[in-house]
């Protein structure tokens, strides 16, 4: 109920920068973001709280207090350099989020998410290997009926504790995630 309340004094002080409570806290003082273009590299677990959960690596974009990220955990044998005739089970996952930050303090934002999340099992052949721009490779062969869609969601925090770069933290349903991001519009210094 009192969440409600600031929710509805924030919409009716939008314009003039937000519910003021002391000299530090600007609770959803939208006007924080509008100075915010972040590109950054996130890590952890994709694919979380199912049995194809493993480690993933991604990016995330914000834009104006509107966060976008994605975290992608390859075959765990993808990469394997030792040629054999192996055949191993692997899985992998994947999960895209989007949300908005929602300021708490200059140097603090909640962000909810909501997104996409897939996982799926598959073999990996250790007897094949293939050759993109810059790496070789096996091939991994999703098993059929294997592939789970997931709506994904939660949430996460984003502190800043300088105007040039962010740290974050998530949550969802589907991944286990952190990273950091560089404010790009800092950096160039507008």
């Amino acid at each position: 109920m009192i969440f409600a309340g600031i929710l509805a004094c924030s919409a009716a002080n939008a314009q003039g920068g937000g519910v003021e409570f002391t000299k530090e806290y600007n609770l959803l003082n939208f006007s924080l973001n509008t100075k915010c273009l972040e590109v950054g590299f996130t890590a952890g677990q994709a694919g979380a709280f199912t049995d194809r959960a493993h480690f993933g690596i991604g990016a995330s974009v914000m834009v104006a207090g509107v966060y976008v990220d994605f975290l992608h955990a390859q075959p765990q044998h993808k990469y394997y350099m030792h040629p054999e005739e192996a055949q191993w089970h692997d899985t992998n996952a994947f999960c895209i989020n989007a949300g908005y930050a929602l300021p708490i303090t200059k140097w603090l934002r909640v962000i909810p998410l909501a997104g996409y999340a897939q996982t799926s099992e598959g073999i990996t052949d250790g007897a094949s290997y293939e050759y993109d721009e810059d790496s070789w490779y096996h091939r991994y062969t999703v098993t059929p009926g294997s592939r789970m869609h997931y709506f994904n969601f939660g949430g996460g925090l984003s502190i800043h504790p300088s105007k040039w770069f962010s740290i974050n933290a998530f949550v969802t349903r589907r991944a286990i995630y952190g990273g950091v991001a560089l404010n790009i519009l800092a950096v160039a210094g507008r």
